[in-house]
């Protein structure tokens, strides 16, 4: 690709991801009529406040063989009870050997969020009998596939449409054709509340039916989450509560701002000060670096892998500020020293950028290898996951920014008059050299 063409297809990214950063980006795409495009970086418990609450499971009934997988099974169900789609910023993580933690970030009701997370959710189908004698059935929650809170469309009323596995189809069908011939009821019971005693008036050979009698559709939607994530496979108790201040989140986000602007400052002064108009270049490619960053951080929020940010991704974030830089240090030391040994100031960039990329890729790739294994071995532990995750996006954008963007700029200065005086960035030639 020429020149020209990446130096102007690049200023057309650096506007698109300047237009994206904005703050209420969402003004201006609703000005060229793109509705719908809120976008913001999603912050974790310690940014926006919320809750923190450490259950106890019992496991005295639990085979110790099985005990970890009795507390996997719990943060699995826990998981799908309170982040149902898979795309918010709750923590469910084990504390210890034998307790759970769960962090709900900008929970508004934690009663709900606690009643909802406590329930054993245990799911039975019973035969009443004409006589009101109940006859336990081998249909069970463990046979259920899906439900989903929906409304009657003839009484208006909140219900639950369900469907079972396919392998317990036969099974179900079984249990309400007898029911339907013998004049019984059909009792489904949660927790050992009734969801539905009633009729059944046709057999239900698709395994498909429905479940009445919600004080609500927020009931409704509450217990077929419930039902979805299925039952806890040990019961569990609350043990500790505890709420985070938005407060407190505000004021670590201000400080880490601070933290992170002095930080950009300093590594943009050193680089003017000592590589001239190459570090004005890099300190260029930096800003924009900083701001793809955020971009991706609120583009995030768009696909099932949000970024969540956390105190410890800030830290990794601003750490990353100060190791965009390296790739440009590199190249501009081996720059410096083919054009000290002769080389014309546009053929000692291309070696230097040359020379320098080796350095570069196994620096990176190393700490690339160090993010991985902070993320895939962190057992659960949020606080390292975030600070893996936004090193490991930092350290991908700068090989992209000093490979790509500076070198680019570079090569478009160094062929003006301006941008080829060699006093401008600082070379010196060797003694005998020309």
């Amino acid at each position: 690709m020429k020149l020209k063409t990446r130096f102007y297809l690049i200023l057309a990214f650096v506007a698109v991801v300047m237009l994206l950063a904005i703050p209420r980006e969402d003004k201006i795409f609703s000005a060229l009529g793109i509705k719908d495009t809120k976008l913001k970086v999603r912050q974790g418990l310690d940014l926006q406040g919320g809750a923190s609450l450490l259950y106890q499971t019992d496991l005295s009934k639990t085979d110790q063989a099985n005990r970890a997988k009795a507390i996997n099974g719990v943060i699995d169900v826990i998981n799908k009870r309170v982040n149902p789609t898979g795309t918010s910023e709750v923590v469910v993580q084990t504390s210890g050997s034998d307790k759970v933690l769960v962090q709900l970030p900008g929970v508004k009701n934690i009663d709900e969020a606690i009643s909802i997370i406590g329930k054993t959710a245990q799911l039975d189908f019973y035969e009443v009998n004409t006589d009101n004698t109940i006859v336990p059935s081998d249909v069970s929650g463990k046979d259920l596939d899906s439900a989903s809170a929906d409304i009657d469309t003839q009484s208006g009323q909140p219900i639950i449409s369900f469907s079972m596995k396919s392998a317990s189809v036969g099974k179900f069908s079984a249990l309400t054709t007898k029911i339907n011939q013998t004049g019984g009821r059909l009792l489904i019971v949660l927790d050992n509340q009734p969801l539905f005693n009633g009729t059944v008036s046709t057999p239900i050979t698709d395994g498909k039916g429905q479940m009445q009698g919600f004080n609500s559709v927020k009931d409704a939607q509450n217990t077929a989450v419930l039902l979805n994530a299925g039952a806890l496979p040990v019961p569990i108790s609350l043990v500790e509560q505890r709420s985070v201040g938005a407060s407190l989140g505000s004021e670590s986000i201000a400080k880490s701002l601070v933290a992170g602007l002095i930080g950009l400052i300093a590594v943009v002064f050193f680089m003017i000060a000592y590589y001239r108009l190459a570090g004005l270049i890099a300190s260029i490619a930096l800003a924009i670096y900083t701001l793809i960053n955020i971009d991706i951080f609120k583009l995030s929020v768009v696909t099932p892998y949000p970024i969540v940010l956390t105190l410890a991704g800030i830290a990794g974030f601003i750490l990353s500020i100060g190791m965009a830089v390296d790739a440009n240090i590199l190249i501009f030391e081996r720059w410096k020293e083919e054009v000290r040994s002769g080389e014309t100031i546009q053929s000692g960039l291309e070696t230097g950028f040359k020379r320098a990329w080796t350095s570069i890729r196994d620096s990176n790739v190393s700490t690339l290898i160090t993010c991985f294994i902070l993320y895939n071995f962190s057992f659960g532990n949020s606080v390292v996951k975030g600070f893996a995750i936004t090193l490991g996006i930092g350290v991908l954008i700068s090989m992209f920014t000093a490979i790509t963007i500076s070198r680019t700029f570079l090569q478009m200065l160094v062929k003006t008059k301006f941008g080829s005086n060699e006093r401008l960035y600082g070379f010196v030639k060797k003694r005998g050299k020309k």
